[in-house]
């Protein structure tokens, strides 16, 4: 093969190579984009979920502070927290302005509304970002095992 033919291929093969190299960047970049919008969609259900269950565990309540007692009980049924311990105990209290914002909007009281529950809550996810490094909304990555079942 003379040494033009070698350039020609040679020219070819790199470019063919550029080529595939784009391709791998771009999947990548693709998969960490599709990985962040995922975890965004899913941060932003479990959001829902949470005001949902803020809401209605305290929909019968009459007062603020039997609200904020029904919420509690409530968070820790859906975040399987049972016994006290001192990070459960104050990731509730920094809750309580965001239970109490959400109890108001539901009662259709005079302050606060949606605005405010939106204010309290990223308040608070804020402050358990900024104290804890990750996401309130990790913590419902609850893996539970699978158990056989077992006639006896």
């Amino acid at each position: 093969m003379t040494q033009a033919a070698k350039a020609l291929i040679a020219e070819f093969e790199n470019a063919a190579k550029a080529a595939q190299e784009a391709e791998v960047s771009l999947r990548r970049k693709a998969a960490e984009e599709v990985a962040r919008i995922e975890r965004q969609r899913a941060f932003a259900f479990r959001r829902a979920r949470l005001v949902r269950t803020l809401l209605t565990s305290a929909a019968t309540a009459e007062a603020a502070d039997a609200a904020i007692g029904m919420q509690e009980r409530a968070i820790c049924d859906e975040l399987g927290w049972v016994g006290a311990s001192a990070a459960h105990r104050e990731i509730l209290d920094r809750l309580q302005p965001v239970g109490r914002a959400v109890w108001q909007c539901g009662c259709g009281a005079d302050e606060g509304g949606p605005a405010d529950v939106t204010a309290q809550l990223e308040e608070f996810e804020a402050w358990f970002e900024a104290t804890r490094g990750n996401s309130f909304y990790s913590l419902f990555d609850q893996y539970v095992a699978e158990v056989p079942v077992v006639d006896f």
